[in-house]
């Protein structure tokens, strides 16, 4: 056994020492306070559907919304419903391009075989009309998603004609950490091109892969932030540098928090090629990871998904907010002008800038996308 393997045994090990201590007092204080946590009721549920003769029967048809979103217990609850009624009909609703949630236990695959899953004869109807956006977001948002050759494939379209644009904005060089600048830039223009009048009626939403993300708008004096009821939403209050009687007032929330939501413009933050930019190139423990449903082995597919969630949540205008030294390259896929501005792309990935740098062995070319798996070299 090698020394990591060594390590990772014995990180493990510890990791279920002290888990099963926990499950142990959790599970005492749920039954001697007669409580139930809400997988357990799911789990409670489906054995007692299983087990009671009479239990569940009479059902005609089931409704599933956000089948992308279901976990394996909840299918197991839903299959032992269909058992007991023999002539159900199931009618199941869902979007695999916006399955964003394994890290709750959801199983993409329970759509994707949705066939072979209930067992049932089926037929797919596709939803391929938008009425929140129109071009050029749907054009980039399909062509984006669809990369991904497991991800179903839909032709969307919308008979609205008033353009839906995404739009990226650079920080100034000396700029990383923070979009305050970026943000009031975005806003100052959108006042200058509309007005102020009508801006101050539009519905203005923040949106970021994770909630600290916020941080990066705050530390001037033009921002407020409120921190919201509900636990990573804020209400972003920005007055005009230019002009202190033009007040703003912008949601923020999460990437994930704002899956299901429709404004008028959409700005969202950090968008930066970084251990916790977008992609997030964090890994996940492998623990936990082994806990979750398999991922799909598509390079950052579900951060994809949440991407493609990001700019569309628009019904007017999507700006994404980059660092100039290191933006996403995700955004090198959607923008051509950022591709134009950045030069030559990496043949291999297609998305990455190639870089040229002199070694002992002389000059040579290698990816901006290395520290995300892109291995190309040329001489």
């Amino acid at each position: 056994m090698s020394r990591g393997d060594n390590y990772a045994k014995k990180r493990a090990d510890l990791f279920l020492r002290i888990y099963f201590r926990i499950k142990l007092a959790y599970e005492q204080f749920l039954e001697e306070n007669r409580q139930y946590d809400f997988a357990d009721m799911i789990n409670l549920a489906a054995r007692i559907v299983r087990e009671v003769p009479e239990c569940a029967r009479g059902y005609r048809y089931i409704l599933l919304d956000e089948v992308q979103d279901l976990s394996r217990n909840r299918f197991l609850l839903v299959r032992e419903i269909l058992r007991k009624n023999p002539g159900c009909k199931l009618f199941a609703v869902g979007d695999d391009w916006q399955s964003i949630y394994r890290f709750t236990g959801s199983d993409l695959t329970l759509i994707q075989e949705f066939e072979k899953t209930f067992g049932l004869k089926t037929r797919r109807s596709l939803i391929e009309t938008t009425h929140r956006f129109g071009q050029p977001t749907i054009n980039i948002s399909c062509d984006f998603i669809q990369k991904n050759p497991a991800q179903s494939h839909k032709n969307v379209s919308n008979k609205k004609t008033k353009p839906t644009p995404i739009k990226v904005v650079l920080n100034a060089p000396s700029v990383r950490d923070n979009d305050a600048e970026s943000l009031s830039i975005i806003l100052t223009e959108l006042i200058k091109t509309r007005s102020y009048d009508e801006l101050k009626h539009k519905e203005l939403q923040i949106i970021s892969r994770y909630n600290h993300d916020i941080k990066r708008i705050q530390g001037v004096d033009n921002i407020k932030i409120e921190i919201g009821q509900t636990a990573g939403t804020a209400k972003v209050i920005w007055h005009n540098p230019r002009d202190s009687s033009q007040v703003l007032n912008l949601e923020y929330c999460s990437m994930h928090k704002s899956k299901g939501i429709t404004r008028d413009i959409v700005i969202v933050l950090n968008m930066n090629a970084d251990l916790m930019g977008m992609p997030a190139t964090r890994e996940a423990d492998p623990i936990l990871d082994a806990l979750l449903a398999k991922e799909d082995n598509f390079a950052f597919a579900e951060e994809r998904r949440l991407f493609y969630v990001a700019i569309t949540r628009a019904r007017e205008e999507t700006y994404l907010i980059a660092n100039r030294k290191n933006p996403s390259p995700f955004i090198f896929e959607i923008s051509e002008e950022i591709k134009t501005a950045y030069g030559k792309l990496c043949p291999k990935c297609g998305t990455g800038e190639l870089i040229r740098k002199h070694g002992k062995h002389g000059d040579f070319y290698y990816c901006s996308n290395y520290r995300f798996g892109c291995n190309y070299l040329k001489k």
